[in-house]
């Protein structure tokens, strides 16, 4: 699917006082799903494909990128309290949270808050910082996040950046478009964000303690479905995860750091199986 069709099939609704797009595809039980940096709910195209025959899948770009509308400041409490608002703008008190890299965050942190208003039957984690201490940002995000990037974005965030960038981090490039992912993260000049939106990298250290432990307890299911051969959260942070949740099912795949991009039916496979089993259960 092109982003322009992602794009015209979603809708923009008004929450928490702003403008926030949400694409809903299928019935069935739902499927929340939480994107990654510094891409959007695109990133989701064809995994929906897979799926909305026999789910609600449900997606949205979080505050300041994609198709929804920029904050003055982000962190990870606003980005959660975002996806608690969503499930309930479409009735969803209970979900499979499926997330990828910087959504895997508000997917622990929700963990954390054990939200009554939203009962999490599991989650499919897809490459991110689980354990932050883990996570090895590239030079780029490194140069970003530091005091320099307010500066230095407006210089460096461009197409030609962004494709060698994906281009260090990706092992199937021919499955990663970058054209529409472009479209898709400069729709409303997210790109231009970079710097602010890469604070979180500090902020989740901040809250390691609490993200671990959310991950770790094994209350709610998990599984994994993880692209080995990414450099920044690949093999070794697999290893880390399958030691803390022996429990959880884990699917290596030889592929980068989008894996619901670069190996879409294998993901989208182990999702359907994932979220069959725990929400009969529930």
């Amino acid at each position: 699917m092109r982003y322009t069709a992602w794009k015209s099939s979603g809708q923009r609704v008004r929450l928490m006082g702003r403008e926030v797009f949400v694409r809903e595809a299928g019935a069935g039980p739902p499927l929340l799903f939480f994107h990654g940096f510094p891409t959007t709910s695109y990133d989701w195209s064809d995994v929906f494909a897979a799926l909305e025959s026999k789910n609600r899948c449900i997606a949205f770009d979080f505050w300041g990128f994609g198709d929804t509308d920029p904050l003055d400041a982000y962190d990870y409490d606003k980005q959660t309290d975002l996806a608690l608002a969503v499930a309930k703008h479409f009735g969803v008190e209970r979900a499979v949270i499926v997330a990828h890299d910087y959504g895997v965050t508000v997917a622990q942190e929700l963990l954390a808050r054990r939200a009554p208003a939203l009962a999490i039957d599991g989650v499919v984690f897809l490459n991110g910082g689980i354990d932050p201490r883990l996570h090895r940002p590239i030079a780029i995000q490194r140069l970003l996040a530091s005091p320099l990037g307010a500066w230095v974005g407006p210089l460096l965030v461009r197409k030609a950046t962004f494709r060698r960038s994906m281009a260090r981090i990706i092992a199937v490039t021919d499955r990663f478009d970058i054209d529409e992912h472009w479209s898709a993260m400069s729709a409303r000049g997210a790109h231009r964000r970079s710097h602010q939106l890469l604070h979180y990298i500090a902020e989740r250290q901040s809250r390691r303690d609490r993200l671990v432990s959310a991950f770790s307890d094994r209350a709610t299911p998990v599984a994994l479905a993880w692209g080995e051969r990414d450099p920044v959260s690949g093999a070794h942070v697999l290893a880390w995860a399958k030691g803390a949740r022996p429990d959880a099912e884990a699917l290596a795949l030889p592929v980068g750091h989008y894996p619901q991009v670069e190996s879409p039916a294998e993901v989208s496979a182990l999702i359907a199986r994932f979220a069959d089993r725990v929400q009969r259960s529930a």
